[in-house]
């Protein structure tokens, strides 16, 4: 049965649609406005380098000159401009590959090491099962942890400091990240900042944390990390150990 609409409905109906077309449009582009926001921030937190960090490689660097010393110090330097540029470079990528990340991370760890005089070590495992070419991941997720297990885990030791960084699959689709130190530990470092009169409060685990919630508003759910003194798995070890779990798409 056919039924006739006056001119007045049909005007209501043309205006209701249009208005929830235009309700759909606003409530589609606040998404993409929050979400682009939302990736402007991950890039700000991506791209932060410790300044401390900064300001001792620069001051490593003019150390090795007055020294006298104009080849470790352009290595240094090279080394360190190398890094910058990479950072600023997966500072624009959501994801990067594990290889490029390893790569990353070695830059800053060797920095690192020429910078406490080689008082360190540190090994980067990736499981048999993982190809890191065509693994992708958050970039410099791990790089905090490892400048927290050097600043505070390894800088007030009087042993060779460890370092070991491990990727592992704990499931087909799930990766785990592990840094692990043989430093003094995490309860102990804050133990030291309250005794100085210091509310231990790292940046670099903030910085972490503040990434991951904005990653899992973009849609990167199952993100986790824990942190956990190794006395409290076994009371003869020391150290600490920090575990990344990112899903792989």
């Amino acid at each position: 049965m056919f039924i006739s609409l006056t001119p007045q409905v049909t005007l209501i109906i043309a205006e209701t649609i249009v208005f929830a077309v235009a309700i759909i449009y606003l409530i589609y582009s606040r998404e993409r406005l929050k979400k682009r926001i939302l990736r402007y921030e991950e890039q700000a937190l991506l791209s932060q380098m410790n300044p401390h960090f900064v300001f001792n490689s620069l001051t490593a660097i003019q150390s090795y000159i007055f020294r006298n010393e104009p080849h470790t110090a352009s290595k240094y330097l090279a080394s360190f401009a190398k890094l910058t540029r990479l950072i600023l470079e997966i500072s624009r990528t959501e994801l990067c590959s594990i290889e490029r990340e390893i790569t990353t991370l070695k830059l800053y760890l060797d920095l690192q090491k020429l910078r406490f005089e080689n008082r360190f070590e540190y090994t980067i495992t990736v499981d048999q099962n993982i190809d890191p070419n065509s693994t992708f991941i958050p970039p410099m997720l791990a790089q905090p942890l490892i400048e927290n297990a050097i600043e505070h885990g390894l800088n007030a030791i009087d042993w060779l400091g460890k370092i070991d960084i491990r990727y592992t699959f704990v499931k087909p689709n799930l990766l785990l990240v592990e840094v692990e130190d043989n430093g003094i530990g995490i309860d102990k470092s804050n133990e030291s900042q309250t005794r100085n009169g210091k509310q231990y409060k790292s940046l670099a685990t903030e910085i972490t944390r503040e990434r991951i919630k904005n990653l899992k508003k973009l849609g990167n759910h199952g993100i986790k990390l824990n942190i956990t003194d190794k006395s409290k798995i076994n009371s003869n070890a020391s150290g600490t150990v920090a575990q990344l779990i990112i899903p792989i798409k």
